[in-house]
């Protein structure tokens, strides 16, 4: 990567900048966009059964959210230049690596899944601090506005809370060897999750959230929920620190299980209908 082979000087960090914001934006806004014209325009009688909250935000919430996610991709941008510049003066350690054979494709994958357990880690905690009441209404308050998010409220963060939410890379790259593309996969893979976890529909079937297996992994339910009430299910991906320490909010499963009834129900009336309308 030649960006990464330049000697620091202005060029160099504002090459590097620049390629950061880009890469922002040309993943968030057009995957954001697609996902939110898709379900919410386009296809929006179709996918009515597995909508979590049948009303709609204002449009000028969306219009919000779209705007404050762009502070959010500054701030992220700025995290990395400087940790990017301070790896170049000698400040902090890098470990990223460009080379796949260094170390293996299997420890790639493990250094994939090392990352993800850190990222649920810090975001389950940082989360947390983030709905203290000394905190809350200067730093999240701003995300919360969405109580019925739509897939562009991904990245509607204060830029206290986005440099909380792109902070978490710094320690990781600097103190664990992980592959250019693994990482920048996982940064992907990341703002994809999160675009699905305020996508506002859900797809899993009916006993997901309790089941004694799918109930460790994370549904749209579980976020939107968190949109609605606020103080309880903090966490990312995984169900395990919610659960371990009881911050699910006690309705979760069975709010779940309603959400999912829906589109069972919506899919018994359909078959019925259609079967009057034959005879």
């Amino acid at each position: 990567m030649a960006i990464n082979a330049c000697d620091f000087g202005w060029e160099c960090v504002r090459n590097f900048g620049l390629f950061q914001l880009s890469l922002n934006f040309i993943r968030y806004y057009p995957l954001a966009g697609l996902a939110f014209f898709i379900f919410w325009v386009w296809k929006k009688g179709y996918f009515e059964k597995y909508r979590i909250q049948k009303s709609f935000p204002k449009w000028e919430k969306v219009v919000y959210e779209i705007k404050q996610s762009a502070v959010t991709m500054v701030m992220f941008s700025l995290v990395a230049v400087v940790s990017f510049s301070l790896q170049k003066l000698g400040y902090l350690p890098r470990a990223l690596y460009f080379d796949i054979s260094e170390r293996g494709w299997a420890y790639a994958i493990l250094s994939y899944i090392m990352i993800t357990v850190w990222h649920e880690t810090w975001f389950y905690w940082a989360h947390r601090l983030m709905h203290h009441k000394k905190v809350y209404s200067f730093v999240h308050a701003i995300h919360h506005k969405s109580v019925n998010p739509s897939p562009l409220a991904a990245y509607n963060f204060h830029w206290a809370e986005a440099f909380l939410e792109a902070i978490y890379v710094v320690p990781f790259i600097s103190l664990v060897p992980i592959h250019f593309g693994v990482f920048i996969f996982h940064t992907f893979y990341a703002m994809v999750m999160n675009i699905w976890w305020h996508l506002g529909y859900e797809f899993f079937p009916k006993g997901w959230a309790s089941h004694s297996i799918t109930k460790w992994i994370n549904t749209s339910t579980h976020h939107n929920l968190h949109h609605q009430k606020f103080h309880g299910n903090y966490s990312l991906y995984f169900n395990f620190w919610d659960r371990i320490m009881g911050t699910n909010f006690p309705n979760y499963e069975t709010y779940f299980d309603e959400v999912a009834e829906k589109k069972e129900d919506y899919a018994k009336t359909t078959v019925t209908s259609q079967i009057g309308f034959a005879k």
